[in-house]
């Protein structure tokens, strides 16, 4: 017996045959993005009825916040919320746990990540932390998404993502997104596991496109700011107060927000707030690299986001650009590598982590700039080799721009991801053409990103969605999965509609 998953249209008629089949086959695993790394299957199929309720045997604060997160979602697909509860539970229960398992931490490689889900005469998912508790409600919940009275095939997995971050990167600089639909795709992220969100928070338009002038060219910066007034943008912008929220909600999914301010390069909207800080001599969207002047100013720029007991950038890790600045001449590239240093030390002087784009091959020179500790962005490999970036000590993000990323309507990289060809072939492994073992430690995990490149060219959020939405469940697949994927392409593409009810319910369309 084959089942090819042919319409969306056939989403009820599907769910109740793939249930009965995974019944009857244990090597058949229920569809969920990602795939799950393991199922064994049991008998027959759990049937919840409104009298369900989610138990906490425990009693722990966090996880009766994320049961009253996966009750809200219930209701939203099945249109009645669980009781909540505090205690033991029992058959017909959904049972939520921390518990530590000896053979599911060295599988998974201790990841906090990992989890368990059984389905029996009733639910229970156990998480090595609270983290894999949550990322197993998410399993649960596109379980119950794929079925019309969300009956779940009894069974049981353990699974875990081979890739610590997974995350996509949206370029709010050149154009702005509201902070209302930040929110949503933190909540889309989190359904398919994506635990990382960059926010390029500055940038500028190409001057080839406004006519030469630098005068004319686009540029904002995106996030309020107090020291420098009338630096933030005035066409859209975040409050420091909606921001600190936006990060807070998504940390409350396991979604880490990286702000990311993007100097010395892409600055045109700080030079155009202080002229004397631009570069005459490689543009002004080039910050003089040898002003202490300019040093003073992003100093002080990154310093309000990063001082005090509760800082506006909440997270673990900070990005602070380093892409693309001119290598015409060796002073200027050993200039960049003390500044590119400069920044690291001053981000973790604040306790945070340092994100930079890869540009040390490109800027390749004697100045030393600190690698321990360092996450980088690996994005092309003319601008950073991968593989001397890994000896050299850089943890790397994979983001090759031939491969992930979407520029809308620009007529060069993609408007659309080719999503067959990265579902059979790319892992954050493969960074380009250089291709690591699948699991390295130097590879923290991957990202693909969508730059806003043409400025004012009418793509709105809604077509920005409709680009990002379905590589986000391909490469969520291939980011906690990896290499081993048991569902032909075709099948998962027929299948995905599946899990979209959620989704689609918070949707730039709802």
């Amino acid at each position: 017996m084959k089942i090819v998953l042919k319409t969306v249209a056939m989403v009820t008629i599907i769910a109740a045959a793939m249930g009965a089949y995974a019944a009857e086959a244990s090597d058949l695993k229920p569809f969920v993005v990602p795939e799950l790394k393991s199922w064994s299957a049991g008998e027959g199929t759990f049937v919840p009825g409104e009298e369900l309720r989610v138990a906490v045997p425990s009693g722990d604060t966090e996880l009766l916040r994320v049961a009253g997160m996966l009750a809200a979602d219930w209701e939203t697909l099945l249109g009645y919320s669980p009781e909540v509860i505090s205690g033991k539970g029992g058959r017909g229960d959904i049972i939520l746990e921390v518990k530590k398992d000896r053979s599911l931490d060295k599988a998974s490689g201790g990841s906090d990540e990992a989890y368990s889900l059984d389905i029996s005469d009733r639910v229970r998912i156990s998480g090595q932390a609270v983290k894999g508790v949550y990322w197993g409600i998410q399993t649960l919940l596109q379980m119950a998404d794929g079925s019309a009275d969300g009956s779940l095939p009894r069974g049981r997995t353990e699974d875990w993502p081979d890739y610590g971050i997974r995350g996509f990167m949206m370029d709010c600089g050149r154009k702005y997104i509201p902070m209302s639909y930040l929110r949503k795709l933190s909540r889309i992220m989190a359904y398919y596991k994506m635990n990382t969100l960059q926010i390029h928070l500055n940038d500028n338009g190409f001057k080839q496109y406004f006519g030469g002038d630098w005068d004319r060219t686009y540029a904002a910066f995106r996030l309020e700011c107090d020291t420098y007034p009338g630096l933030t943008a005035r066409d859209g912008h975040y409050t420091k107060a909606e921001f600190i929220d936006f990060q807070e909600e998504s940390a409350d999914m396991f979604v880490e927000i990286i702000p990311e301010i993007d100097v010395p390069a892409h600055s045109l909207a700080l030079t155009r707030y202080m002229p004397e800080i631009g570069s005459q001599e490689y543009g002004m969207d080039h910050l003089d690299l040898f002003k202490p002047e300019t040093y003073g100013f992003v100093d002080a720029l990154f310093k309000e986001y990063l001082e005090g007991d509760r800082p506006v950038f909440r997270g673990p890790r900070v990005h602070i650009g380093t892409d693309e600045y001119s290598n015409k001449d060796q002073e200027v590239v050993e200039q960049f590598r003390h500044f590119t240093g400069h920044y690291i030390r001053l981000v973790e002087s604040y306790g945070k982590q340092a994100v930079v784009w890869g540009a040390l091959t490109h800027a390749d020179g004697e100045t030393p700039v600190k690698s321990e500790g360092v996450l980088m962005n690996a994005w092309y490999n003319g601008y950073a080799d991968p593989v001397q970036m890994a000896k050299d000590g850089y943890r790397l993000i994979s983001i090759p721009d031939g491969l992930v990323y979407i520029v809308p309507a620009a007529g060069y990289y993609y408007d659309y991801l080719n999503e067959e060809y990265l579902y059979d072939n790319w892992t954050p492994a493969h960074v380009g053409d250089a291709v690591f073992p699948e699991k390295d430690p130097a590879i923290a995990g991957g990202m693909f990103a969508v730059w806003n490149d043409h400025a004012g060219n009418g793509i709105s959020v809604k077509d920005i969605h409709y680009r990002l939405f379905p590589a986000m469940q391909t490469l969520a697949v291939k980011m906690w999965t990896g290499a081993e994927t048991s569902l032909p392409y075709a099948q998962f593409d027929s299948a995905r509609g599946r899990v979209e009810r959620l989704p689609a319910s918070i949707s730039p369309d709802a």
